[in-house]
């Protein structure tokens, strides 16, 4: 595997056709078919560029998974005509029902899908994962939890909250009014900051989470294994329950992984894999530190969709621009 410095020095070698600065998306392109060469199998990638706080303020939280995905996933599979694929995956999840519409578009496409995960893929792009038939991850990877974290106005700013948490908050209030109901006044400011719909949408929240993980494991991961229904509903229940975990960044990692039954393979075991996968990842990072892109779709079968941060000039009163950077296609 090779390191950070040496992937930089071999980009500096690799040109635009001008020759005055690097080819970010040839040197990224050469790594993507390195690891196709060694599977024989077409990859996708799916990346976003959400360690980067400043690109994620520019681009208004555009690397999560969103609705507009559909478009970016619609091209890699119309690019690529094969049965079995996989998919490198870098992200920190977003919007469960927009998760359920890639997993059409891939599931539809493709009898077999293995997820390479050799960094990250949190809470959503976690589900995403479990659509597979196989994960590949090493002991730095790491899916999370996929209990839903709603988003609430409290004291007029917006914060996110754990579904789980909410209703283990209503149920120590409703437990401690029964036995005290001097007690009210301390719970009262508190359970006044939830609508009145907030329980019902939080567990319909986690069923969700929880019915389209267990809905794909079954169909897929767990498809020929006679007991693939207690197996999906052991697996789907313990990674959206917020007690187990406790707070939503957890790491699930490939051992835990493994006792709880998911079907991952270990990268490591095959060494020529494992280095050409990381010299993909150093590569993305690379682009992602190197130019303007938050989100990469891209295949081994040519299709490409990079989104990018570009500075777009909205015209005030006195006709100046204000410079902000919005994202833009």
């Amino acid at each position: 595997m090779a390191t950070w410095d040496e992937l930089l020095q071999e980009l500096q070698q690799t040109l635009t056709e001008n020759g005055q600065h690097p080819d970010f998306d040839r040197f990224r392109r050469s790594k993507m078919h390195a690891v196709s060469d060694i599977t024989g199998r077409p990859l996708l990638v799916y990346a976003t560029d959400f360690l980067d706080s400043e690109k994620v303020r520019a681009c208004r939280g555009e690397v999560m998974i969103d609705i507009r995905d559909k478009v970016g996933f619609r091209e890699l599979v119309r690019s690529v005509n094969a049965d079995a694929v996989d998919v490198l995956l870098f992200s920190p999840g977003g919007i469960a029902e927009a998760t359920e519409s890639i997993v059409e578009i891939l599931r539809s496409a493709y009898g077999h899908v293995r997820f390479i995960v050799p960094m990250i893929a949190k809470s959503a792009a976690t589900m995403l994962a479990l659509s597979g038939d196989e994960i590949l991850m090493d002991e730095v990877s790491e899916l999370g939890p996929t209990d839903p974290q709603l988003q609430m106005v409290r004291d007029g700013q917006t914060i996110r909250a754990p579904a789980g948490a909410v209703l283990a908050q209503f149920e120590a209030a409703k437990s401690s009014l029964s036995k005290d109901a001097s007690l009210t006044p301390v719970w009262l400011p508190i359970l006044r900051q939830y609508g009145p719909s907030l329980l019902a949408e939080c567990q319909t929240a986690i069923d969700l989470s929880r019915t389209l993980v267990g809905k794909w494991l079954r169909e897929y991961m767990f498809a020929a294994d006679d007991d693939a229904e207690a197996k999906a509903e052991h697996i789907a229940t313990y990674l959206a329950t917020h007690e187990n975990y406790m707070s939503h960044g957890r790491r699930v990692g490939l051992t835990e992984l493994l006792a709880l039954g998911v079907k991952v393979l270990d990268l490591r075991t095959n060494p020529q894999l494992h280095d050409a996968v990381w010299d993909l990842q150093y590569a993305i990072d690379i682009t992602f530190q190197g130019t303007s892109a938050f989100k990469i779709f891209e295949s081994t079968g040519g299709a490409a969709l990079i989104r990018l941060i570009r500075p777009l000039v909205s015209r005030g009163p006195s006709g100046q621009g204000d410079g902000v950077e919005r994202a833009r296609e």
